[in-house]
């Protein structure tokens, strides 16, 4: 096995292969795809999706929330918000943290 066939291999087992299909992604697996992608490079769990929409370029435009620090009384988690940029075929192009909010200040966008 080639090194770079073991690569593809090992992505796919990690849960980091994207879907191989000519086909383009649709809603449902984009926010898949986002929902990994954030819990992955920021290792914070995911509290959900805030927006999503198709790019006029093709692909997607994810904001996906996720919990930087548990609240440690009652439910003010330290939340950030994560936008991910999908190509049509699911790969990434863009990632960026958004902003950052605690959950009782609610959504200010």
């Amino acid at each position: 096995m080639s090194r770079l066939s073991r690569q593809a291999s090992d992505a796919e087992a990690a849960g980091w292969a994207e879907p191989q299909s000519a086909q383009p992604l649709t809603l449902l697996e984009a926010l898949a795809v986002a929902r990994r992608t954030v819990s992955m490079l920021t290792d914070c769990p995911v509290d959900g999706i805030a927006q999503s929409a198709r790019r006029a370029e093709g692909g997607w435009r994810v904001v996906v929330d996720a919990i930087e620090a548990p609240a440690r009384m009652g439910d003010n988690d330290l939340l950030s918000a994560h936008e991910v940029l999908l190509a049509a075929d699911g790969e990434l192009e863009g990632f960026s943290r958004l902003r950052r909010y605690h959950r009782e200040d609610g959504d200010l966008q």
